[in-house]
């Protein structure tokens, strides 16, 4: 469940793009976003350590997306199935990350050595078609932050296993999707793993990133909430965020065999 920012105001550093990236690729919008984010030196850092957040279409992510209704104060279906983080610069259309994904788009095995974290390009993303809800975020960060952040995905995913085991949490969410009648993790306590990775990098910089939620029960509606609702709280800390985001499907259609 998300806890009451009590905030009436929207964060209004978070700003919709959906009417200029409607019919465009998620590309032109990465780039754009980036280079906005990027003219505040203490943002965008041309990519590298930005949130990203994914609203598929797939059977994966409408799936993803309507776990974490429970979550809502309205009951409805997440906008978003995913969460990424962006760990170099944006150059050529294209940028590295790290994800621990339900449905690697990179075709890498989640490796229990390296905690299921794995890397892909920004550009697995592109579809609008099948990855219609696309957002990014920033957090305020001189260069030393950064490198924190970016170190605990690529170089030491294993720091915190005990309190954050990604790979054992990706085997509850793979049994939720592949067979009929398993519990919604959820409510069983178990987070998703693709947020839990951002809480865990940000983790490294002592930043929490999920003030509504009410334990550590991650996904990525919290790191939504968070980001839109909770600024004053971050603003706070001298952590404010700013993004871009496009909304595309807000009401979670599913893609039918052979759409991708």
């Amino acid at each position: 469940m998300l806890r009451h920012s009590q905030s009436d105001t929207e964060n209004a550093d978070v700003q919709d793009r959906t009417d200029s990236f409607r019919d465009a690729d998620n590309t032109d919008f990465f780039a754009d976003a980036i280079r906005e984010l990027s003219e505040d030196d203490e943002f965008g850092h041309d990519g590298r350590a930005l949130i990203g957040l994914i609203g598929a279409c797939d059977l994966p992510g409408v799936a993803m997306r309507r776990a974490q209704s429970i979550l809502r104060w309205d009951r409805r279906p997440s906008l978003w199935s995913h969460a990424f983080l962006i760990v170099e610069p944006f150059q050529d259309g294209d940028a590295a990350i790290r994800e621990v994904a339900l449905h690697s788009r990179s075709g890498n095995f989640p490796e229990p050595a390296d905690n299921a974290v794995t890397p892909a390009k920004l550009s697995h993303y592109n579809s609008r078609k099948v990855d219609a809800n696309v957002a990014l975020l920033g957090v305020r960060m001189n260069d030393k932050d950064v490198e924190a952040v970016v170190a605990r995905a690529v170089e030491n995913p294993n720091l915190e296993r005990l309190r954050y085991d990604f790979f054992e949490a990706l085997g509850f969410w793979q049994a939720f999707l592949w067979t009929r009648g398993t519990p919604n993790p959820l409510e069983q306590g178990v987070p998703v793993h693709s947020s839990s990775l951002i809480e865990y990098c940000y983790e490294a910089i002592q930043l929490d990133l999920t003030p509504g939620a009410n334990d550590r029960n991650s996904a990525p509606e919290h790191l939504w909430n968070g980001a839109r609702w909770w600024s004053a709280e971050f603003g706070e800390f001298n952590r404010p965020i700013r993004g871009r985001y496009v909304i595309r499907d807000p009401h979670c259609a599913v893609l039918g065999p052979g759409e991708r």
